[in-house]
């Protein structure tokens, strides 16, 4: 089991935009992904599958790298695909597209996962010592701000801690993550 800490906001508490799509679409968005993937030498697909249906309805892609009004023409400009689009890259996330079986339809939503991918996912043991190590509970959910987060990394204490209990790589990481985000005091830290 893992835990993967990742850095929200506001707007990931709201609803965002979702477009319902058919498969030629799905077929095409997964072809020009791969086709531009391989130009820009990126993997924009998480996971390239289709073999089994289950991975070829189910994933995550990134789209901030690539233009929308091109991703658009793959959906015949589709305005509730240009929305979730929309949100995605001015959120910084990748896509989410899925098979909803309750209508057996298609849809794309704006994703929790940054468009990196710089989310942190640690073992279990991992994460509850690095929680542990900051003075956090450790529980396998739970949230926390990004100051409060800030503020424990920079402390002697926790460094001390850490190193003595050899997760000073971890601290690193989760450091590293919280750098990617141009955070306000909105922003909080999340782990499930």
């Amino acid at each position: 089991m893992s835990i993967t800490f990742r850095i929200a906001t506001p707007a990931d508490d709201a609803p965002g935009p979702v477009a319902v799509i058919n498969a030629r679409q799905l077929a095409a968005f997964r072809r020009y992904l791969r086709d531009e993937g391989q130009r820009l030498g990126l993997s924009l697909l998480d996971p390239d599958a289709d073999e089994e249906r289950v991975l070829a309805y189910n994933f995550e892609a990134r789209i901030c790298p690539l233009a929308i009004a091109a991703i658009a023409r793959v959906f015949d400009h589709d305005q509730a695909v240009i929305a979730v689009l929309d949100e995605a890259q001015f959120r910084g996330r990748r896509v989410l597209v899925w098979w909803y079986e309750a209508d057996r339809s298609i849809r794309m939503r704006p994703s929790l996962t940054s468009d990196l991918g710089t989310e942190l996912q640690l073992a279990d043991s991992d994460a509850y010592a690095l929680l542990a190590g900051l003075g956090l509970m450790t529980d396998g959910v739970g949230k926390i701000p990004i100051a409060t987060v800030r503020d424990r990394l920079t402390n002697p204490a926790v460094r001390r801690r850490a190193a003595e209990d050899g997760i000073t790589h971890d601290l690193e990481r989760l450091n590293a993550l919280l750098a990617t985000t141009d955070a306000d005091d909105s922003s909080r830290l999340e782990w499930a």
